[in-house]
Formats: structure tokens, sequence, C-alpha cells
């Protein structure tokens, strides 16, 4: 068996395509629409798969830096602290995995939004919302543009370029 997981993913998506897809002629509507969308998600896994640990480094980045704009709002965040310094450690180090620095992020943005929520001062409120607001929009593009094989955007061109 080879290990590579480009080669597998190559051997499976032909076999979808070449074998099981044209024995589905006289199957159900439903069961014809969700071969095609296991077969959308595994052609977008496969054209992604090389650029995953990087997308999942440039998100991380971004949420460290909204963490860190985010405690200088707020003056003082101990939790978003913490989250901030164990995400640093995964940061730098070279042979985290990719499921360890995407953990990372969700703690981060986690943390982001429990202290947005638990802030009773309006004007840091206001400062964290602007803050979640600006990272936001290109964290969003970046989302976007991720998930643009799947062919959903109106306008792919108009989309931020890869910052992975």
């Amino acid at each position: 068996m080879n290990l590579d997981l480009d080669v597998q993913l190559q051997v499976a998506l032909r076999a979808l395509e070449d074998t099981v897809a044209p024995a589905l002629g006289g199957a159900e509507k439903h069961v014809v629409e969700q071969f095609h969308l296991a077969l959308l998600t595994l052609r977008f896994v496969h054209g992604r798969l090389p650029d995953m640990r990087r997308y999942a480094r440039m998100e991380l980045d971004a949420c460290l830096a909204l963490a860190r704009e985010s405690i200088a709002a707020a003056g003082s965040a101990p939790a978003l602290a913490d989250a901030v310094g164990a995400a640093e450690v995964v940061r730098a180090d070279p042979a985290a995995d990719t499921a360890g620095v995407e953990q990372a992020a969700r703690r981060l943005r986690d943390e982001v939004t429990a202290l947005a929520s638990a802030t009773s001062d309006p004007a840091i409120a206001a400062r964290l919302d602007r803050l979640v607001l600006e990272a936001g929009e290109a964290m969003i593009g970046q989302a976007r543009q991720w998930a643009s094989p799947f062919g959903f955007e109106l306008r792919p061109d108009d989309l931020p370029a890869p910052a992975w």
C-alpha cells in the first residue's frame, strides 16, 4: 500500500468517479446529491491538504494578534493572557501538529469572546467590538479564500490573495 496521502486521495477520487458514480445511475436523487457532496469534499481536501498547516498557522497568528490587542484594550484579562501564553508555546514549536495549532487558535477566539461578553465597561466593550470587527474582516476574507474551491463565491476574483 502506498502511504502517500496525495496518492491515496487520487486513487480514492478516481475509484469514486470512474466506478461508483456510473453505478449510481438509478439511485434516488438524495443519494446522488450526497455522493457528489462527498466527492466535492474529497476534492477540496486533496487540493488544500498541502497548505493546511500553513493556513492553520496563519490563522493562529491572526488570533494571537487579536488576543494581544484585546488584552491591551481591556487592561487585564488573565484567562486570555493564559491562552496567549499557551498559544505562543504552540506557535514556537516547529513540530506542533495542525490539530494543536487549530486548538490553540480556537481557545484564543473563545477567550476573546468571553472577555468581550464579560466586560461591563461600555468604553472597553466598544474597543473590543471594534478590534473583533477589524480583525474578523481579514480572517473571514482568508476563510472565504480557503473555501473558494467549493464554488459558492459570486466574485472569487474579489477575494483577498491567500496569506498562507
